[in-house]
């Protein structure tokens, strides 16, 4: 943890030299129509995974340069729009250094998870209405989601108003199981439906805010189990209810030999995720990428289930998964991990129109706390605004109680 600390230290000074990044290459990005982006996602060649449904985009060919490719050429390929280097002279250099980070594609393969991340499930215990600030983000509290989200109150798609994009970076969390949870008498191991273990999902999307609509999304994957040497981590992708966590595999490249496993992932890895959203049940894409291990992709899901995209949300996101189905009203909810600390940069989203929204916005948005099963004590928390170490962009979250100490129980 001392190596991942140090990472979000220097990530808090590099933030806090700037007081507000105007103009990120998210935002340009953005600002560009994310639908006609994500046509060009779609209509991409593209090669078919194990998960009926669920396709990945084609791999750039040899000698590939996504720094001299043009805009048709990078959609074809399923890789994020460059930046004006001229008008975006940091965002261009962003964009460049997760584009030569990125050496192979991870493999026609994934791995369906018998939990999901799912739809904002509402505490009974909420904040007193008095509590409110004007010009302060609404609050409100969840049994399985801790974040930001910014709404729009649409009920049905909007080619203008509707959330079709949404991007951010963030650093793997380690996880470890809650201190003294393993060795209490008897242990507390976790476990939600059957499924053991302390859990934690990173991740940005669109929609779920609202039970009437899906959730689309990217993220990581932080999990620990009493008695193992190590943690896991792995990326996934996902649209619920159609699909449920879908984690990335790899095939042979240069970081896993010649056995295909989960694309390595590992505490403190940068992670990119690019979520594109367009109406009802058309295919859906999420681009994925970690820049520290190489590999990044964009899958495309189908349709299969459940209420189509509105666009009526944007979040960024730390979770605990739901481990029954449905995911609903008394549904389980796996044991969060230790997660000490998880920090989201870059938190941009936009709409049809092309209007840029902020995590760090204050009068649009929502901030999520996430209690325990019992609405006992907060167990994960979220920060933002628009000044200080977290800024228009940036958004902290922090595990507490319970989940660090002792473990929850239900």
């Amino acid at each position: 943890m001392q190596n991942q600390n140090w990472r979000f230290l220097s990530k808090v000074i590099a933030v806090a030299a700037v007081t507000v990044l105007v103009v990120s290459f998210s935002t340009l990005a953005m600002a560009q129509r994310g639908d006609a982006y994500h046509a060009m996602f779609v209509s991409a060649p593209r090669e078919a995974t194990n998960i009926p449904g669920v396709s990945i985009i084609a791999d750039r060919p040899k000698g590939f340069n996504p720094l001299t490719a043009s805009s048709e050429e990078l959609g074809r390929y399923g890789l994020p729009r460059r930046p004006d280097q001229r008008a975006d002279a940091k965002g261009y250099a962003r964009w460049k250094m997760a584009m030569q980070a990125l050496r192979y594609r991870p493999a026609a393969h994934l791995e369906a998870k018998p939990y999901s991340s799912t739809n904002l499930m509402l505490a009974k215990k909420q904040p007193s209405a008095a509590a409110a600030t004007r010009g302060a983000p609404a609050t409100s509290n969840s049994y399985n989601w801790s974040g930001v989200a910014n709404t729009n109150g649409l009920l049905a798609w909007d080619s203008n108003h509707s959330f079709n994009n949404v991007f951010s970076v963030w650093n793997v969390p380690a996880a470890q199981p809650p201190s003294g949870a393993c060795t209490a008498d008897p242990p507390i191991t976790g476990g939600g439906g059957g499924v053991s273990g302390f859990f934690e999902v990173s991740w940005n999307g669109i929609d779920g805010v609202s039970s009437d609509t899906s959730v689309l999304q990217g993220g990581s994957l932080s999990y620990a189990i009493c008695g193992a040497t190590a943690a896991t981590y792995e990326g996934w992708v996902e649209w619920y209810p159609s699909y449920p966590i879908l984690v990335i595999w790899c095939g042979p490249g240069p970081q896993t030999g010649e056995t295909m496993t989960p694309c390595p992932v590992s505490a403190g890895d940068d992670f990119l995720v690019n979520t594109l959203g367009a109406a009802g049940t058309a295919d859906q894409s999420v681009f994925v990428e970690d820049t520290t291990q190489g590999w990044g992709a964009t899958f495309v899901l189908s349709y299969i289930k459940g209420p189509g995209l509105v666009g009526s949300s944007e979040e960024w996101v730390v979770e605990r998964p739901c481990t029954t189905s449905p995911c609903d009203t008394g549904a389980d909810y796996a044991a969060l991990a230790n997660y000490q600390l998880d920090f989201f940069e870059l938190t941009t989203g936009s709409d049809g129109a092309g209007d840029t929204f902020y995590a760090g916005a204050q009068e649009s948005t929502t901030l999520y706390t996430m209690y325990d099963d019992g609405d006992h004590q907060i167990i994960s928390s979220v920060e933002q605004g628009s000044g200080g170490y977290q800024g228009l962009q940036s958004v902290a979250f922090f595990s507490s109680n319970c989940t660090t100490s002792g473990g929850c129980t239900p």
